[in-house]
């Protein structure tokens, strides 16, 4: 088996897709042009091993992706976390990979059903661990597969998942794992940071007022860890920049207001284009100082480092945060590492660990605890009140009217539903699109939402004890209230527009004679 490359110079840098033919024992891969390639492998990722001998397929700490032959095969690697996925469909007579979904579905001529309702619920189980996810995304062209954590295998003109290496390694002490993540990083910072690579990157980890981002760079620092990325404020508009705690690390903090990416123009598209939901954009305002970077973040270390008594032994998490990152970080050229996945299949010594004896020192009382963060952070020198004493949170919650789109981007999105539902009433289809938007895009959903906050503010007079006041206490009634009624629909419009990212098809050799019907497909047969 042999790979044949096409460098893809407006692509996103980070960004490739493989097509495999069941009767060629060549796999054509189009790619940006950060992405490094060899004769036997391609690959944008680090790992814990020798840049030089490859072997991410090998190894179980693996950030990014990329795929390498192997026994007369291909195995695909996806990113060791949930955060990142692989993307495989099988349409117009070839199997297609890719490491981005906007670029699998630019490539095939596929889309999504702007009429479905439900992509951001179907995103949101990959908090149910990597067992019991949504596998399958529908599209025009077919279902797409989506694979997180695990590899992919091409072989004899079939694909197939691979699992990854699972290695046991040994917490039986805190020292032990502590040792654990500083030899890992430091072996990830040796990769990195190759001659060998046409790209090196350098280490840059966030940095919040909370547990698990500072307890990852505290232990990178020993791996060369010199500046942290913060974000001003929480998205309840509290300090949470973590500046002073990164100085206490010896760390240069570098510190980005948590709004400026309102000032870039659909700055939300490859968030949202991720999982539904783009929590993350506030990172759109720090897209200069991630090119280039291996970012070290605390994502699932809650899920890692907490103290329940049920160990999440399949990555299991209580959200999805850091998930829109996976196409934003292609365009931006950054590798996203949450360390806290490292040995995250032993969660049980892990939950061992922090209910130790030798834990309670580090162990506070308020329910907000995670004793190998704190042993960690106030080990090296942070003191216990400047961190870790209260629950925040940066990420954008696009759900809430109160935080939707940017300016440009809910003109572009209303007009784009506009165009939706004429599309619909032409073809005499009767929508949900029509049915639950068109009325919103005229009245505007402010409109709709002040009914609901009168009759929010109004329950007070039936009594605590009715109907209407039990659902007002509960907040459910004030959250439905503030829910955005075009939040529904927002998938689909900002996965093609994160399509255009890719509109220089790549010229394979020898298309198939069915290349060209899918321009005329329906957008949204599902």
């Amino acid at each position: 088996m042999e790979l044949s490359y096409m460098p893809m110079n407006d692509w996103p840098p980070l960004a490739w897709l493989a097509r495999c033919r069941r009767d060629s024992q060549v796999v054509e891969v189009a790619h940006g042009s950060r992405v490094e390639t060899s004769p036997a492998w391609f690959v944008e990722a680090v790992w814990d091993g020798d840049y030089n001998a490859g072997g991410f397929d090998r190894t179980d700490l693996v950030y990014g992706s990329g795929g390498t032959l192997r026994d007369d095969a291909l195995v695909f690697v996806s990113s060791a976390t949930t955060v990142d996925r692989l993307h495989w469909i099988e349409a117009r007579g070839c199997v297609w990979v890719s490491n981005s979904l906007a670029c699998l579905l630019a490539a095939v001529g596929g889309s999504v059903d702007p009429n479905y309702m439900r992509y951001f619920r179907d995103f949101e189980t990959i908090t149910r661990g990597v067992r019991s996810y949504q596998r399958t995304l529908a599209s025009s062209a077919g279902p797409v597969h989506l694979t997180y954590y695990d590899n992919l295998l091409w072989h004899g003109g079939r694909i197939s998942d691979a699992p990854k290496p699972s290695l046991k390694r040994n917490f039986s002490t805190f020292q032990r794992y502590h040792d654990f993540l500083e030899t890992s990083l430091c072996k990830l910072a040796r990769n990195m940071q190759s001659p060998r690579r046409a790209y090196p990157y350098e280490m840059l980890a966030t940095m919040s007022s909370g547990y698990d981002s500072p307890c990852v760079a505290a232990v990178a620092r020993r791996a060369g860890l010199r500046q942290s990325l913060s974000f001003s404020r929480s998205r309840d508009n509290r300090p949470d920049s973590g500046a002073d705690i990164a100085r206490r690390l010896g760390l240069e903090p570098l510190v980005v207001d948590s709004n400026v990416w309102r000032n870039t123009p659909l700055a939300e598209v490859p968030f949202i284009a991720s999982d539904s939901k783009g929590e993350d954009v506030y990172y759109a305002g720090a897209a200069d100082l991630l090119q280039g970077r291996v970012v070290l973040s605390g994502y699932g270390g809650g899920s890692m480092w907490g103290k329940g008594p049920s160990p999440p032994v399949n990555y299991e998490r209580s959200d999805q945060a850091g998930l829109s990152l996976c196409e934003f970080r292609l365009w931006a050229g950054f590798l996203h590492c949450p360390a806290g996945y490292m040995g995250g299949r032993q969660t049980p010594d892990l939950r061992r660990i922090s209910n130790s004896a030798e834990m309670q020192p580090w162990d506070v009382p308020d329910g907000y605890s995670r004793p190998i963060c704190r042993r960690i952070l106030e080990q090296a020198g942070v003191p216990r009140k400047q961190f870790g004493m209260e629950k925040k949170a940066a990420s954008i919650l696009l759900f809430d009217q109160r935080s939707f789109l940017s300016a440009s981007s809910l003109a572009d999105y209303r007009h784009w539903l506009e165009e939706n539902c004429r599309r619909f009433n032409e073809r005499g289809r009767l929508s949900r699109v029509v049915v639950s938007t068109a009325d919103i895009v005229k009245a505007g959903p402010r409109v709709v939402a002040r009914h609901l906050q009168t009759l929010a503010a109004a329950s007070n007079r039936f009594g605590p004890n009715s109907l209407l006041g039990r659902i007002s206490k509960s907040g459910k009634l004030t959250r439905f209230a503030n829910h955005e009624r075009l939040f529904a629909h927002i998938f689909p419009w900002s996965l093609e527009k994160a399509k255009q990212r890719y509109t220089t098809a790549p010229q394979f050799g020898q298309q198939d004679a069915r290349d060209t019907q899918y321009e005329q497909q329906d957008l949204a047969p599902c």
